[in-house]
């Protein structure tokens, strides 16, 4: 037996296989830049030619952004199954178990289907030295095509340009949202992230720009999209309004240009929600006008509002408790908290802020933007990643924000529910794995 197989022996059990690819292989959200795209696709393009190109053997969908991506994916994937289509979706982090990043029609993916894809193609992922996000590209891509998927959603990882999902060929594309995040790696300005993000669009693939996307960032889409003959289409943000909240959920109205409207009853208070939902109305309405896809609208409401359901998406503005409130979010960046204003500046209502923050993250001036008047419980995430609870604190203080260190989140959750007041909120933000952790 050579010393490869001595190191790394066909796994017995799917436990062995998620434990063994989520550490021998570089991981961005765990180990950080050792695990970036080197500076051209080259890798992942001779994986997949290794595996047989399955990324060639379906139709897809291509969502890049800073914010949105993930719930636009989810959106769209519910809406291809409730049509009738056999959808799969590509999505990242997860919360609780690797197979979420990976579903077919809402499942995900099979343990015996990674166990022994692993054990079949282990020795070229660590001796080509792929990223775990390059690895799981490939293992995405051959299970959608092994189970003949008509269409599949794939959200980029980290930026567009050099993302192992840009491999594909596309039948469209969607930018969603850009702000100023992951400087380190994608540029310093939010033009030069822009330019990142604008690196999924493809030859005389139609590409739609975002309702919440800010128009002066157009420029830098319609240029590149005029190098790539790309038709440019944009959700205008006059078709969809708020109409009223009630009972936890939000009502949105869409009105059409024929001056028809919809009601759809979305499972979420999410703030953010409507640019989303707005965003994927215009791109549904665009597919089924390029004949892309056949989408029924009454389907098409219905998934909208299931689609939380339909895909396990959690994590994005999700009530946990009543009386007092606690919402959990995976909001983590400064642009995430531009919908939170109103809620910090209501100053009839006490906040409690649950918080864990990763090192690269700009804490001084994520905490700049919550309320100094809060209750804060400072946390520390259990990955390498991680900012000390105890740093945290200190940088807090400095901008007058006030709190206790716990080294437990859900401690930490348990005792904001019995400080709190029925009035209060509790809000609890700052990372995916806090989240993870909570859930």
């Amino acid at each position: 037996m050579d010393r490869f197989h001595m190191k790394f022996p066909p796994f017995q059990s799917y436990q062995e296989a998620e434990e063994m690819i989520m550490s021998a292989l570089p991981m961005y959200q765990r180990a950080g830049s050792v695990a970036l795209p080197k500076q051209d696709l080259a890798g992942v393009r001779e994986f997949l030619t290794y595996l047989g190109e399955p990324h060639l053997r379906f139709s897809s969908l291509h969502i890049a952004g800073t914010n949105g991506k993930g719930s636009v994916s989810n959106m769209l994937a519910a809406i291809c199954q409730n049509n009738g289509y056999k959808t799969g979706l590509f999505t990242s982090p997860h919360l609780k178990s690797y197979r979420e990043r990976i579903r077919l029609d809402g499942e995900m993916i099979e343990e015996t289907f990674v166990l022994d894809w692993v054990n079949e193609h282990m020795k070229y992922l660590v001796e080509k030295r792929l990223s775990f996000f390059e690895m799981s590209m490939g293992l995405a891509a051959s299970y959608f095509a092994s189970h003949e998927v008509e269409i599949a959603v794939f959200e980029t990882g980290l930026g567009g340009r050099l993302d192992a999902t840009n491999v594909l060929l596309p039948e469209f594309t969607i930018i969603t949202h850009i702000g100023l995040d992951h400087q380190q790696y994608l540029g310093d300005t939010i033009i030069e992230i822009a330019g990142e993000k604008a690196g999924i669009i493809k030859e005389g693939v139609p590409v739609m720009l975002g309702n919440n996307l800010d128009p002066t960032l157009y420029p830098v889409f319609e240029s590149v999209a005029k190098h790539k003959n790309a038709p440019v289409l944009i959700a205008r943000p006059d078709l969809l309004e708020r109409v009223r909240v009630e009972e936890n959920q939000s009502i949105f109205g869409f009105c059409n240009s024929d001056e028809n409207g919809e009601t759809i009853a979305l499972p979420s208070l999410a703030p953010y929600q409507q640019y989303n939902i707005n965003t994927v109305w215009h791109a549904c309405e665009q597919m089924n006008n390029l004949e892309i896809l056949s989408l029924d609208r009454k389907k098409t409401i219905a998934a909208l509002e299931q689609f939380q359901r339909m895909t396990g998406f959690r994590g994005r503005y999700e009530i946990l408790h009543k009386d007092p409130l606690v919402i959990l979010d995976t909001t983590h960046n400064v642009a995430g908290l531009e919908f939170y204003t109103p809620l910090f500046e209501n100053k009839s209502v006490h906040l409690h802020l649950v918080l864990a923050l990763t090192k690269e993250r700009d804490a001084h001036e994520f905490l700049s933007r919550l309320p100094q008047d809060a209750t804060y419980y400072f946390c520390q995430l259990k990955i390498p990643r991680a900012l000390e609870a105890e740093n945290l604190q200190k940088i807090a203080a400095q901008l007058g924000r006030k709190g206790e260190v716990w080294d437990d989140p859900r401690k930490a959750l348990n005792q904001l529910i019995l400080n709190a007041s029925k009035e209060d909120i509790g809000l609890i933000l700052g990372s995916i794995f806090l989240v993870a952790e909570i859930v």
